[in-house]
């Protein structure tokens, strides 16, 4: 059986990067739209779905800051 740590190493290429990033910023409005709708545990959720995803990215190398050019705010808010 395989670590998770191994499978974290994997180099990823720069599409797989861009799917994380989508993927994390599309948990993150899921997110924020169960705050919004009092979803708290739906929200709790999502928020460790997007702590897992933001790690993922982290060991890849993804610099939050730059990728989205938003002054270290990569996911946004909803408005």
């Amino acid at each position: 059986m395989h670590d998770a740590a191994e499978a974290t190493i994997t180099p990823k290429s720069d599409e797989e990067l861009k799917e994380l990033v989508s993927l994390a910023r599309l948990v993150a409005y899921a997110r924020e739209n169960a705050k919004d709708l009092n979803a708290e545990f739906s929200a709790y959720c999502l928020d460790l779905a997007l702590g897992a995803l933001l790690q993922d990215l982290d060991r890849s190398g993804v610099t939050l800051s730059h990728e989205s050019g938003q002054d270290g705010n990569l996911l946004g808010t909803r408005h």
